[in-house]
């Protein structure tokens, strides 16, 4: 084992020639790269090293009852992705959304809410002690269809704090793919992550965006 680029280590491994025929048959130039890419993709699968365990949802604001089908369609498909654990953060209206999606029963996970006024970057704040992992975040209006397993994997790859898949990159709204190191530009009070937070970030090359999001209309 030999030290290569930070956060890297080289290794070398023997492989019988089927194996290692089997490998580059995955090999695409685009998705797979190579043969070592290929390898370490197989492995990162395998250990589900690209799973996120824990979600928030962000629903407050004016707007927040009119987003409950684009999160109960959310949350369809973090059950189907192996998230399981989620908080909910609202605002003045969390009794009615609460009252809508209950406690995660129906959607064969679990449901945490969080009562606040602070915007998105506040919310998160509050939640600084849960999240010390990889974490995802949904801030969405409307239901959309996201491949969470290809976002992680893309997030990994690159390695930036936040990964964005988004529709709009003015409104920054979507999928969010973040780090513990988030918290560090999050400044105590009243935060919105959209008009602060992120466009920091962007400067410092700290955030990406993903492919844009599909309308889940679009399918249907």
């Amino acid at each position: 084992m030999h030290n290569t680029q930070p956060g890297r280590v080289r290794v070398t491994i023997s492989l019988t020639r089927d194996i290692a025929t089997l490998i580059d048959e995955t090999v695409d130039g685009v998705r797979i790269r190579n043969r070592s890419h290929a390898i370490e993709t197989l492995v990162t699968e395998s250990l589900h090293i690209t799973q996120v365990r824990y979600a928030v949802i962000l629903a407050g604001g004016d707007q927040a009852l009119k987003r409950i089908p684009a999160i109960q369609h959310i949350l369809r498909t973090f059950t189907e992705n192996g998230i399981y654990e989620v908080t909910i953060a609202v605002g003045y209206l969390g009794e009615q959304i609460k009252q809508r999606l209950g406690t995660g029963e129906e959607y064969g996970l679990h449901i945490t809410y969080l009562q606040t006024e602070l915007g998105t970057g506040g919310a998160l704040l509050q939640l600084k002690s849960q999240l010390k992992h990889t974490f995802l975040v949904a801030n969405i209006d409307r239901p959309v269809e996201v491949d969470i397993k290809n976002l992680v994997k893309f997030h990994r790859e690159h390695g930036p704090i936040v990964t964005i898949a988004t529709r709009s990159l003015t409104e920054l709204s979507g999928i969010y793919i973040m780090e513990p190191k988030l918290f560090q530009f999050i400044p105590p009070g009243f935060c919105m992550l959209e008009d602060t937070v992120f466009h920091e970030m962007t400067k410092q090359g700290k955030l990406l965006p993903y492919p844009i999001l599909k309308d889940y209309s679009d399918k249907h």
